[in-house]
């Protein structure tokens, strides 16, 4: 870090992390590669080289918070975490936040801690994530193949998913709750569409990728009150050429207001109509 600050030390909570005190009487946690090795409390840190990052602790509630997770954390969890965190500010050229960083440390421990008990971890929106977020998920596989090859342990794919709704969640500076009521929207509508047409979709083919797009964008639409304008102008001849499909597509457009609380105009439902019969000609029966 370089930034020239002396640090005492109040607690050595691991190998890779440590309580200190900074020049202004703040309490702060420390990490870094080895931060806390041989170090006992009140001795000065002056080598900014062995800083990494550093949380200050603001409120009592976020001390204990903090304090608590890094103690309870696998040293090898945060030596990785943080440098796949590190990893991602020079590839996004982002300044990552001490909220994200505390927030996926926290998620990588708690799925780490159920694989190595043998929980499964499943995610039920998988792909629909990777065909909506396919940059994200790249990023977040390449952190999991950094954490198989740190901790000597393999991870599903389902937890790269999981990953990269954290990730997205930082670049388009949304909340992760907004991002993951969106995803289980969009998997809920994609299930409903099989259910009410007996069909499986193919989830690599470019008509269920449009179709996500589709979807992803009309809550987006709905979320910041922007409508389509008029119905599609072959609205009345859709409904009567394909009155299956477009029965269907309303029906996902009131699954979208109940689940929303919010206007999702008519005229989607013609939009999704020529998608969801683009698609019907791709598909396999279950």
């Amino acid at each position: 870090m370089g930034n020239g600050k002396r640090y005492e030390i109040k607690r050595v909570l691991n190998n890779n992390s440590l309580v200190a005190r900074d020049e202004q009487k703040r309490e702060v946690v420390l990490l870094g590669k080895g931060i806390g090795f041989q170090k006992a409390k009140g001795e000065i840190i002056t080598s900014q080289a062995a800083i990494e990052k550093v949380f200050v602790l603001s409120t009592e509630e976020n001390k204990e918070r903090v304090i608590c997770m890094f103690s309870e954390a696998d040293e090898d969890v945060i030596r990785v975490v943080n440098e796949y965190v590190q990893y991602l500010e020079k590839k996004l050229d982002k300044k990552m936040s001490d909220w994200f960083m505390l927030a996926f440390m926290d998620h990588i421990s708690f799925a780490v801690k159920r694989l190595r008990q043998g929980i499964q971890i499943h995610n039920p929106f998988l792909h629909e994530v990777r065909s909506l977020y396919a940059y994200e998920y790249e990023l977040a596989r390449e952190g999991v193949c950094m954490l198989e090859e740190g901790l000597n342990m393999t991870i599903p794919d389902d937890e790269i998913g999981f990953i990269a709704l954290h990730l997205h969640s930082v670049r388009e500076n949304q909340s992760l709750s907004r991002i993951n009521r969106s995803s289980m929207l969009i998997s809920r509508l994609v299930q409903t569409i099989e259910s009410e047409l007996e069909i499986e979709i193919d989830k690599t083919s470019f008509d269920y990728a449009r179709l996500l797009t589709h979807l992803r964008f009309a809550i987006q639409r709905a979320e910041e009150g922007i409508g389509l304008g008029e119905n599609h102008p072959l609205s009345e001849l859709l409904r009567k050429e394909y009155p299956i499909c477009y029965s269907l597509s309303y029906k996902l457009v009131k699954i979208m207001q109940n689940e929303l609380q919010l206007t999702v105009p008519e005229a989607e439902a013609s939009y999704l109509t020529l998608h969801i019969q683009r698609m019907i000609n791709h598909v396999t029966t279950p």
